[in-house]
């Protein structure tokens, strides 16, 4: 992975012992290539949820479950998807803002807030993809109400928590409830 300068986007500085905050930039921000989406820039809170181990887990979670067992070629995992999302939220909410911005008061902290969404939306996913959750669970656990979708919001609460991210309490909120 590359690091990648964006002009457009400017943020605080993180340590005071860095030449400037450009420097910061390209240290904080990375340039990964995705296979369907080609290269997607990463910024530096996206990369605080992505460098987790809750996050980093979804690399060995297939997003199609078992289906690469009938159709070989439908390998990729949650983490590429959630790294195809955030890109796509990203880009969604781009046209928005040019297309109609003025209009829906569409700033930067909405932006951010829809890409966090894109990005984290499947935090909380399980092996073996929705099977895991309608299939194996009520199998072995009785009664349970399992989902990742509820996973998924106490997960981003967690990561928050334990990684000690820095981030506003509304756009928290606003990021469960995408």
């Amino acid at each position: 992975m590359g690091a990648f300068f964006n002009e457009e986007l400017s943020f605080p500085p993180v340590h005071a012992n860095f030449a400037s905050s450009q420097e910061q930039l390209i240290r904080f921000s990375k340039n990964v290539h995705d296979n369907v989406h080609g290269n997607i820039y990463l910024d530096p809170l996206a990369l605080k949820f992505i460098d987790t181990e809750q996050f980093q887990r979804l690399r060995d979670l297939k997003q199609l479950g078992v289906t690469h067992l009938v159709y070989p070629g439908a390998v990729h995992s949650r983490f590429e998807h959630s790294l195809g999302v955030y890109w796509l939220a990203g880009a969604a909410i781009q046209k928005l803002k040019q297309n109609q911005g003025l209009e829906l008061g569409i700033d930067n902290f909405d932006i951010q807030t829809v890409k966090l969404a894109g990005l984290l939306h499947d935090v909380g996913h399980g092996p073996f993809s929705h099977l895991f959750e309608r299939e194996f669970l009520p199998r072995v656990v009785s009664g349970c109400k399992w989902s990742h979708e509820q996973m998924s919001l106490k997960m981003v609460d967690h990561i928050v928590d334990e990684h000690h991210i820095d981030l506003d309490f509304e756009m928290i909120k606003k990021v469960k409830v995408s």
